[in-house]
């Protein structure tokens, strides 16, 4: 681990204090020094921020982990850097924690639904005709808001009618789903 000397002077203040007193974003700096740019400290993190960092199409499994592996080490550098100077309070910290647990299945579950559906085609509705899609229902501390670094998400997906894709490989809306809920 590098000595709190070894972080760079161009760091902000908060970033800087941060490292000196946090192993954790010691070792996300000393990784990832680029972590340290750009990132808002004077107000919370919103769900806008960090949904322009995930925002778009991936071309794969590994470029979308990497963005959200990369979001997360971001948030979390923000929020000790803002917790450490006395700028963010619990319910602060619970909310952001939530809403890069949202934003995070979110983008998960928008890019396994396009590659699944360049696979299989579109999960159509055997009555509506429509286009299905899956909804992630969050329950325990992320569907009250008040998730916390340590916590594990407990969610319930579902989707609206049975039916099959509309693919050249045809498989029901169940099979479609479920193959999406593994993937998120």
């Amino acid at each position: 681990m590098p000595p709190a000397a070894a972080i760079p002077k161009n760091f902000p203040p908060e970033i800087s204090r941060a490292a000196r007193l946090s192993r954790y974003a010691r070792d996300l700096l000393s990784a990832e020094p680029a972590l340290a740019t750009g990132v808002p400290l004077e107000a919370p993190l919103d769900r806008a921020w960090m949904r322009a960092r995930i925002e778009g199409a991936f071309d794969g499994d590994p470029a979308l982990q990497a963005a959200l592996r990369r979001l997360r080490k971001a948030v979390m550098l923000v929020l000790i850097a803002r917790d450490l100077d006395g700028r963010a309070d619990l319910a602060e910290v619970v909310a952001t924690v939530s809403t890069l647990a949202e934003e995070t299945v979110r983008a998960a579950a928008a890019n396994h639904a396009r590659w699944l559906g360049q696979e299989f085609g579109n999960p159509l509705g055997a009555a509506s005709g429509r286009i299905q899609h899956l909804h992630v229902v969050a329950m325990g501390k992320l569907g009250g808001g008040e998730l916390n670094v340590s916590s594990d998400i407990d969610v319930v997906f579902v989707y609206p009618e049975d039916g099959e894709t509309d693919g050249p490989r045809r498989i029901s809306n169940h099979e479609f789903f479920i193959r999406l809920a593994r993937r998120i």
